[in-house]
């Protein structure tokens, strides 16, 4: 009998790498998901989740012979790891496979809010040309400020570095081997700071992080980008500073809410949105679908996991 796999959500790239278990997932309808938990969830053996959506937390409670959970991805801010391990569920993740990705797309937002690519692409389509673009200062520089100097804020700062920017960091802690200097206060990089870059890991310390606080030192000629996660930026406060143009601008692949409603950024200046895709090419997908294939594999043999969390 082939081993019960939920996946959640749906991931269709997965399902021929994961063609020798049998896949099921949550039902939408009411009826059928109370029958799903009270049928169908003890008898789960391991799930697929994408790392910051996780479980929701009815199925995750019926699941009760669950013991590995493999996050899609590097991060897994959608479950708690030390509650997982307290009920001897393993958790995975893909470290190390998107960072150099998530750091291009960085870089494209910097470049386009900077350099009103996006603006001045609309104009364009709009048959309006050059009509009410502002030039902006050149890159050549101007200060980074890049908030996480794990994988993701190193690779930004390697490519920053081409472009000739002034970058400074910080981090829970220095770091004895960092090639850029490391600023322990927040609040004075973001002041320093002409754009500030964040690259931390979603949890409860960094929740709303950039706040209003925050973003009111970076200023009115400020700009922010954010490939970590929404909930790391206090998303209201953000578009007010925009709006009351308190902040010049922004270029976000993630939010506060997923998908963001349009409306939220329909008056929003100055901005380039991009719809979580910085980590998502062809080439980390499917590396990443093979050590989620892999760790499931060697929970199955009795094996040590390939990239275990917990």
């Amino acid at each position: 009998m082939s081993v019960r796999l939920l996946v959640h959500p749906a991931m269709p790239g997965l399902e021929r790498l994961l063609s020798a278990y049998e896949l099921i997932a949550i039902p939408t309808d009411a009826a059928a998901r109370a029958a799903f938990l009270r049928d169908e969830a003890p008898r789960i053996e391991a799930a697929v989740i994408i790392g910051s959506i996780g479980l929701p937390a009815d199925v995750l409670a019926a699941a009760r012979n669950l013991k590995l959970i493999a996050a899609f991805g590097a991060g897994y801010d959608g479950v708690d790891p030390a509650a997982l391990a307290a009920r001897g569920v393993a958790l995975t993740n893909c470290p190390a496979i998107n960072h150099e990705d998530v750091a291009d797309v960085a870089m494209g937002l910097l470049i386009s809010v900077t350099r009103d690519i996006a603006k001045g692409d609309a104009l364009v389509r709009a048959g309006r040309w050059r009509e009410g673009l502002i030039w902006p200062r050149t890159l050549r520089g101007r200060k980074l400020g890049i908030v996480g100097y794990g994988a993701i804020g190193q690779a930004i700062a390697h490519r920053a570095e081409a472009f000739g920017l002034d970058i400074r960091w910080t981090g829970p802690n220095a770091k004895a081997d960092a090639r850029h200097v490391f600023e322990p206060d927040l609040g004075k990089l973001a002041a320093w700071a002409d754009i500030l870059a964040i690259a931390v890991r979603a949890d409860a310390q960094t929740d709303k992080l950039i706040d209003a606080d925050i973003i009111a030192a970076l200023g009115a000629e400020g700009v922010l980008i954010n490939v970590s996660r929404g909930s790391v930026v206090d998303e209201d406060a953000l578009i007010a500073a925009l709006k009351t143009r308190a902040l010049y601008g922004a270029g976000l692949d993630v939010f506060a809410e997923e998908p963001t409603p349009a409306a939220r950024w329909a008056d929003a200046p100055n901005v380039t949105l991009t719809p979580h895709i910085a980590g998502g090419t062809r080439e980390s997908i499917i590396e990443s679908g093979r050590v989620v294939a892999e760790n499931l594999r060697r929970h199955l043999a009795g094996e040590a996991l390939l990239s275990r969390v917990n």
